[in-house]
Order: structure tokens, then C-alpha cells, then sequence
């Protein structure tokens, strides 16, 4: 590489600042998430009147502006900044194929967030290039509210299919205790009202059928907020949301007018969790747990 060339894959520099936004988050967007996902809290803590919103909110950053109702000047997303800065490296075909998260604290409405985001990894399989982009979240005052990072693939060599690159460890049936399952109908309506404004797959069979895929994809955050869901209500509200940490990996693509079954097992320290379509087929596997004092499981 020249000194004026822009850098490749194999050149891209890790760790990667990709600089700081301030988000304005608005009650009519936390609803619109929450009221997608069904979520019976609708992503508040505490007393309405506080104004406190679950950290869990703002992982949809991410892929910022798509699925918000509006920008404030010098906003920009996750995936939007390295975009930015390396239009060169990135195809439309992209792949969001993790997302882990540590929780702090909630949010106030009405007082800015900062995000301070990276590019933590990068990594190449399955003729997909990825990189695994975190967003570190924090009030007004500097305390920390969220930490998530994002693995996704940036391009690759055709258009998606139904499953997301696995590890190379097979997936086993898990030891522990069997806990309830819980059914969710994955519908359009569902997928769009998470997705909208912006017409995209997501939102649309036709638009879906152009990158591949049979019907609309509705978005892997829509699996991320089932799963904290059902955790949040094994190990209680206050200790999910100023302990929680979520590992998430989607195996498989969501397709609208699915049947979902959220389903747990309980080990000595921690929740595993899946989530299977109408077929069997596992869409999500994920570990959920509570950090301790000292911020470790």
C-alpha cells in the first residue's frame, strides 16, 4: 500500500477509533422499538415521570438512522461512521452476525448520550470480511450506561443465505434446568413497524428478493431484544439492567410471518438461551448472565 492509497482488509488498522457522537433519544422512538418487540415494559424503568429508558435501547445505534423517525444534526451511527471513512471496503450485502452487550445503567429522556465507537476486531471466513465494531454509551455526566459490540460482515462473495456463519464447535443440547418457553409471531407488521420510516428487506419481500432472500428479513436486533426480554425476567429488572450481559450470536436469518419460540435453560451462573423458528432451525443462541462487583461474570 502507497502512503496515499487507501488501506485494504488486511491493512485496516485494529483497534480502530472511529470517534464519539451525541445521540438525543426521544420517547416516540423508544416506543416504536419497544412496542415492535411487544416488550410489556416498553423499554421503561421506574417511575414514567422519571423518564428512565432500559439501556437495552440504545444497541439499536448501531445501524442508526435506519428504523428512527428522525436525525439531529451530527448523529450518525455505528456502522454509518466506518462507512464514512472507508467506503471502499463495505458492499450492501453486509451480515449482522453478533452482538454482545453489557448493561449499566438506564437513560433520562431529554439529556444527550454519548457514544465513543471502535473497530475492536476484524477477521475473514467464509470469503466474508468482518469486523466487530463497539459502542461504548455514557450520560451527560460521563457514567456509563451500555457496552455492545457488534460483529458484522462488511462483504463477501454472493448474496445472503438463510444462515449466518457459525463457529466451528457444533451446537450440543445444553445441560441444566429446562425453563419455560416463550412464543412469539414474527410477523411483517412487526418487522416494519421496527424497521420504518426507510423502505428496505426488512420492510419489504421485493426488496429482500433482490439480495437473495425469499420473503423480508426482519432486523437481528428484534432477536436481541427477545432474548434480554426473557432474561430481564429470570434474574429480575434491576439487576438485568444495571448487571446484565448478553452474548448473542443469529445463526440463522428471521423471516416475517414466522413462528419464534424463545427457549432457556438454567446453569449454575448463567441463562442459555435459543431462539428457534417454526421449523426447529435455531435463529439465535445466546448466554445471558449478571456481571459481579468487579465487572466479570
Amino acid at each position: 500500500m502507497t502512503a496515499n492509497a487507501a488501506p485494504g482488509f488486511d491493512e485496516l488498522p485494529v483497534p480502530l477509533a472511529l470517534g464519539s457522537t451525541f445521540f438525543h433519544p426521544g420517547i416516540e422512538q423508544v416506543r416504536k422499538f419497544a412496542d415492535a418487540v411487544e416488550d410489556p415494559a416498553g423499554w421503561r424503568v421506574g417511575d414514567p415521570p422519571h423518564g428512565l429508558v432500559h439501556p437495552l435501547f440504545l444497541a439499536t445505534y448501531v445501524w442508526f438512522p435506519s428504523g428512527f423517525l428522525r436525525r439531529e444534526p451530527g448523529e450518525a451511527g455505528h456502522f454509518e461512521l466506518f462507512r464514512h471513512r472507508y467506503p471502499h471496503l463495505v458492499e450492501m450485502r453486509f451480515l449482522h452476525a453478533k452482538t454482545s452487550g453489557r448493561f449499566h445503567h438506564p437513560f433520562a429522556l431529554g439529556r444527550p448520550v454519548r457514544a465513543d465507537v471502535a473497530v475492536v476486531a476484524k477477521d475473514r471466513r467464509r470469503g466474508r470480511d468482518f469486523i466487530v465494531m463497539r459502542g461504548s454509551f455514557f450520560d451527560a455526566d460521563g457514567n456509563p450506561l451500555a457496552v455492545f459490540e457488534h460483529a458484522c460482515a462488511i462483504r463477501g462473495n454472493g448474496a445472503p443465505s438463510g444462515a449466518a456463519p457459525r463457529s466451528s464447535a457444533p451446537v450440543a443440547a445444553e445441560p441444566g434446568t429446562a425453563l419455560p418457553s416463550r412464543r412469539i409471531e414474527m410477523t411483517l407488521e412487526k418487522s416494519r413497524r421496527f424497521s420504518l420510516p426507510a423502505e428496505n428487506y426488512h420492510t419489504h419481500d421485493h426488496l429482500a428478493q433482490a439480495i437473495g432472500a425469499r420473503v423480508a428479513i426482519p432486523a437481528a436486533m428484534m432477536s436481541f431484544a427477545y432474548l434480554s426480554r426473557y432474561a430481564q425476567d429470570f434474574f429480575g429488572d434491576d439487576a438485568w439492567i444495571s448487571r446484565g450481559k448478553l452474548d448473542a450470536t443469529f445463526t440463522r436469518m428471521l423471516q416475517r410471518d414466522d413462528v419464534l419460540s424463545v427457549e432457556g435453560r438454567q446453569d449454575a451462573d448463567s441463562l442459555k438461551l435459543t431462539i428457534h423458528n417454526a421449523r426447529r432451525e435455531p435463529v439465535a443462541i445466546a448466554t445471558a448472565g449478571l456481571a459481579n462487583v468487579s465487572g466479570t461474570l
